[in-house]
């Protein structure tokens, strides 16, 4: 939950602030971010690149465990250096089952100040289709799957001390768990034998 002054949420209540589209994908090779603008703009450590044309299918709520399924189009650009052999360039990144999060940046609409970025979506990227349509031109479709992908996810892992020290060196909280057998304790009256 953000904790947003009265004046901030009264012009988010009624829509009057300017709102910019933002893309974060957290690939092997480092994090690239995408911004619905014409210039750059930097956000929490990251410089969000103007990317063209770029589109976010439908984010529609969805209910229950399952993932539910989105795009992200990022077309070629030459004002902003996105060339097709640019784009094409994305084969070099490990970027199957890494983070995408889409955002929205609320900014005042007469200073321009930045009031709030809102988390819209966060999934990971399937794949990475290339299309080169005489219509649209040269575009990369990112196939997304959301975070609900987690919930049918199975851990293989068995709880052990040396499971637990991969995860946290030092801690000790595993360390008789695989050592010690099984006792069967009896209470009340005496076993027969």
């Amino acid at each position: 939950m953000i904790n947003l002054p009265p004046a901030v949420l009264d012009l988010l209540d009624a829509g009057l602030t300017k709102v910019r589209g933002l893309i974060r994908f957290d690939f092997g090779g480092g994090i690239y971010g995408f911004v619905k603008s014409l210039s750059p703009m930097t956000y929490a450590g990251v410089t969000y690149q103007p990317g063209g044309i770029i589109q976010v299918s439908d984010l529609s709520g969805g209910t229950g465990l399952s993932a539910q399924q989105f795009t992200v189009t990022l077309a070629a650009s030459h004002d902003d250096g996105l060339t097709p052999e640019i784009l094409q360039t994305i084969e070099q990144e490990d970027y199957r089952d890494r983070p995408v999060t889409i955002l929205d940046a609320h900014f005042h609409p007469d200073t321009g100040a930045l009031l709030v970025v809102q988390p819209m979506r966060r999934g990971y990227v399937d794949v990475i289709d290339h299309d080169d349509d005489p219509e649209f031109g040269y575009r990369l479709i990112a196939q997304c799957e959301t975070r609900a992908l987690d919930y049918a996810r199975m851990n293989g892992r068995k709880r052990s001390d040396t499971d637990q020290q991969r995860r946290a060196p030092g801690d000790r909280w595993f360390e008789h768990a695989s050592k010690r057998g099984r006792e069967e304790v009896f209470w009340g009256r005496n076993r027969t034998s």
